[in-house]
């Protein structure tokens, strides 16, 4: 073992050495970002109507995965694992196909000011959930409906330049402009 090599290692990953650079940063960064989001997590899963002490809900959540002696009374496991959890992930989870759908579009038209309305799928899902609010159908098929009006409205907007025979971004954008007219 080198003696005091932990202590650079971690010096070099907080970027506090001499002549810190990117890597060092970006490290720092997503250190940070990490953090944040757990101490996020867990004072959502917190605080709401019903009160739950940070304390419990780590010991409510690390319960699943080490043997633990239950401080907690059934109503405060029933609210974080029942009700609050799933709305936590749930969140998260559209939080991410919301960055990843806002990352495709980006690389998809290499700007960084792109937005959903210009294939038209704004307009196609708001079509779509119209013609099923109209039909008086459940949340679920207005949610569904929406979804296919936004996928026609995007095929449409691609088919279109292929039909003019002129694939460039530009007539893309125009065919996008025209759908969601």
């Amino acid at each position: 073992q080198i003696p005091g090599f932990r202590g650079i290692f971690l010096l070099s990953f907080w970027g506090l050495k001499k002549g810190r650079g990117f890597m060092g940063q970006y490290a720092r960064m997503m250190a940070t970002g990490l953090v944040l989001a757990v101490v996020f997590f867990i004072v959502s899963l917190s605080v709401g109507r019903f009160y739950v002490p940070f304390d419990q809900v780590v010991l409510i959540l690390a319960s699943h995965f080490i043997n633990l002696p239950i401080t907690w009374d059934a109503s405060m496991y029933n609210v974080i694992m029942e009700i609050r959890l799933p709305r936590v992930l749930g969140g998260i989870l559209v939080g991410i196909a919301l960055a990843v759908s806002g990352a495709a579009y980006q690389g998809g038209f290499r700007n960084d000011l792109v937005s959903p309305d210009l294939l038209g799928v704004s307009q196609g899902a708001s079509v779509g959930a119209c013609l099923a609010i109209l039909a008086h159908l459940t949340l679920g098929t207005t949610a569904g409906a929406a979804f296919l009006g936004g996928v026609a409205a995007v095929s449409m907007t691609l088919m279109l330049p292929k039909l003019v025979q002129n694939r460039s971004r530009i007539v893309l954008v125009l065919c996008g402009i025209i759908v969601s007219g």
